[in-house]
C-alpha cells in the first residue's frame, strides 16, 4: 500500500518565490488529470464488478509523474504554511487540504473499491452504473474541484 503523498525535503525552493496563482493552477491541473484518469478506470472496474463483484482487479490512478507533482505541491504547500505572512500561510493550508482530500478519495478507490462495491451490491440499490455513470462519481467531484482551482 502506498502512503498518502508526503512533502519532499529535497525540493530546493524559496517559499517567498512561490506565486500563489501558479500554485493554485498547478493544483487545478493535477485535479483535472486525476479526474480524467479516474473516470474511465472506475467505469471499467465497475462494469467488470457488475459481472464478478467479488473478483475484480484493483484500480490504479496515480502514476509516477502524478505522484511527483502531488509531492511537489505538498512540499510547496508545507513551506507556505510556515511563512510569516498569514495570507500565504492560508494559501499553503488550502492547497494542502485540497490535495490531501483529493488524494484521500483516490486512495479510497485504489485501495477499498472492492469493499465499497460489496456494500453497494448488498444494499437496497445494487446498481453500480446507474444511468451509465459510476454510483461513486468521484471523477465528477474532482473535475468540479479542478475548475474551482483553475
Amino acid at each position: 500500500m502506498r502512503p498518502i503523498i508526503i512533502p519532499r525535503a529535497e525540493v530546493d525552493l524559496d517559499a517567498e518565490s512561490v506565486d500563489a496563482r501558479q500554485l493554485r493552477g498547478r493544483l487545478g491541473r493535477l485535479l483535472s488529470e486525476l479526474a480524467g484518469r479516474l473516470e474511465p478506470a472506475l467505469t471499467g472496474a465497475l462494469k467488470h464488478a457488475a459481472v464478478a463483484w467479488d473478483a475484480f482487479d484493483e484500480v490504479s490512478i496515480l502514476n509516477p509523474a502524478l505522484e511527483d507533482e502531488a509531492s511537489w505541491l505538498a512540499t510547496v504547500a508545507a513551506k507556505l504554511e510556515r511563512e510569516p505572512d498569514p495570507i500565504r500561510r492560508a494559501i499553503g493550508m488550502e492547497v494542502r487540504i485540497a490535495l490531501e482530500s483529493a488524494l484521500g478519495l483516490i486512495q479510497l478507490v485504489e485501495r477499498r473499491l472492492a469493499t465499497v462495491v460489496r456494500l453497494r451490491v448488498q444494499s437496497g440499490n445494487p446498481s453500480l452504473l446507474p444511468g451509465d455513470r459510476p454510483f461513486l462519481d468521484i471523477a465528477a467531484a474532482l473535475a468540479e474541484a479542478a475548475r474551482g482551482w483553475a
